[in-house]
């Protein structure tokens, strides 16, 4: 019997990293930390995009972030970077699923 709840949470994975923009965060975030307003800037995305992209991000931990409270200007900034994560799918891994 194939084990459904396995599956399920390999795929939401693979769905996450299939999309370019999240591939493109991942990437820019691996380098440095960045801001929510440097991301957008640099992808050229709206605001709610990229929060939904970020937000998929965190929840299954390829992406982290700390916050950081701005006093000059009374506002709470966001610092995103890349977790260390790897993603193995190999025969192995599917016979396990199996």
């Amino acid at each position: 019997m194939v084990k459904k709840r396995f599956i399920e949470e390999v795929s939401g994975l693979l769905k996450v990293l299939s999309h370019p923009i999240r591939l493109k965060i991942l990437v820019l975030c691996s380098r440095r930390e960045f801001t929510s307003k440097e991301l957008r800037e640099s992808l050229g995305i709206s605001k709610p995009l990229l929060i939904s992209h970020l937000k998929k991000l965190v929840s299954v931990g390829f992406l982290e972030y700390r916050v950081e409270l701005d006093n000059e200007k009374m506002i709470i900034r966001k610092y995103y970077k890349t977790k260390d994560f790897e993603v193995c799918v190999n025969k192995e891994m599917l016979e396990k699923m199996a």
